[in-house]
């Protein structure tokens, strides 16, 4: 195995893992951990390990046009912000990492053979299917019992909160049911991921997540130009509103609404007095005391650490110009997988539109939620599907 499949398949792999990571922030909100510090230590070597392995092949991949820009500009904003920020070392260094996936991300889209897109996929699948199955298994048994209490039992699995599961779930979805219901034949691995990521989502309680699905199963039913998706878009609403209703809010705090809006005020008074490259990426809870609303949490609770938007994260951390910075390298890559679906053979066509409506699904999610694992989903999973419809590898 080259390095280069090696470092790609070990990075998207490793998604379900990203978030665990905190637990080497000394600064992290007070919440329960999954992997003990040296543990994620040793998961943040193994990550850098396989950025390091795909950078070659990702500035072999560089050329002068929009894709480039959109994946690169991600890891430039970030740096920028990170050095300008009040955690000049951990931006700097979050910086890195994410021009390391970029450079992953065009490496996969532009250069890898038919071969080493399988492998990813194929490995994404088998992540996503453990994932999920963890998650699942996490809350069978309530164990641990301080995570399955901090998410007033909902799943959450490896991730930070269900929210994240549920917007891991969304993108994966977009990739698991189109294969699993390919022309070429149905693929049980992608059938047990679908079914698997599937019960996740359900089994978060998450409201918006559920809203986010019925706007990615729209979009695949629009991209794909199939009207009976959007009937089935209302059925997933239909099941949200029946779930949330009996079962749902039994597992959320009423405090939630009421913290999300004090959240997005200290967000917005964030932005107001760092406007053009924000306070620095993660360093949102170093003024959070400062600029929070009379009436917000205190600066050790967890929404002191993130304003429940991913937007509004970006435009506080990063400032106005990276936010316009994400804007477009969203719209652009979104309009490529697009475009270039239109033209591909039906079965990396489905794939395509898959990936772009799961995404879809996803920026709806991060819209009240911040996601941490966003632009490892970006980064690395979106491209996926320009590869497979570059190369018809599945």
């Amino acid at each position: 195995m080259t390095a280069t499949r090696w470092g790609l398949t070990t990075a998207i792999v490793l998604i379900p893992l990203m978030s665990t990571l905190i637990a080497l922030d000394p600064t992290r909100p007070p919440m329960p951990l999954l992997l003990a510090p040296p543990v994620a230590g040793a998961l943040a070597a193994l990550l850098l390990l396989a950025l390091l392995a795909v950078v070659p092949a990702g500035v072999r991949a560089v050329r002068r046009d929009a894709l480039t820009v959109a994946l690169l500009v991600g890891g430039v904003a970030t740096t920028v912000s990170g050095a300008a920020g009040f955690d000049p070392r951990t931006g700097i260094g979050l910086g890195i990492f994410v021009g390391g996936l970029g450079c992953g991300g065009l490496a996969l889209a532009r250069t890898a053979d038919p071969a080493t897109v399988r492998l990813v996929t194929r490995a994404f699948l088998w992540s996503a299917l453990a994932a999920s199955a963890i998650a699942l298994g996490m809350l069978a048994v309530r164990h641990p019992v301080a995570v399955y209490a901090y998410a007033n039992g909902r799943a959450v699995g490896t991730f930070l909160n269900p929210n994240e599961l549920a917007a891991y779930t969304l993108l994966g979805l977009g990739v698991a049911l189109p294969l699993a219901f390919s022309s070429r034949g149905r693929d049980r691995l992608a059938v047990a991921t679908a079914l698997l990521l599937a019960l996740s989502l359900a089994a978060t309680f998450s409201r918006w997540g559920a809203f986010s699905a019925v706007c990615g199963v729209a979009a695949y039913g629009f991209l794909i130009g199939r009207r009976r998706l959007l009937v089935g878009a209302l059925a997933v609403a239909l099941f949200g509103v029946v779930l949330n209703a009996v079962a749902g809010s039994f597992h959320h705090n009423p405090r939630d609404t009421e913290i999300r809006l004090s959240a997005w005020r200290a967000g917005l008074t964030t932005v107001e007095h760092f406007p053009l490259l924000g306070v620095g990426p993660l360093a949102y809870g170093r003024t959070y005391a400062a600029l929070r609303p009379p009436n917000a949490p205190g600066p050790r609770s967890p929404v002191a650490f993130d304003p429940h938007s991913l937007p509004l994260a970006y435009a506080a951390e990063g400032g106005l110009v990276s936010l316009v910075a994400l804007v477009g390298a969203v719209a652009i890559v979104l309009w490529q997988l697009v475009r270039a679906a239109q033209g591909a053979a039906p079965a990396p066509r489905s794939l395509a539109f898959g990936v772009a409506a799961g995404f879809i699904a996803l920026l709806v999610e991060g819209g009240l939620n911040t996601i941490s694992v966003f632009f490892p989903l970006f980064l690395q999973v979106v491209p996926l599907g320009l590869a497979v419809v570059r190369t018809d590898a599945r």
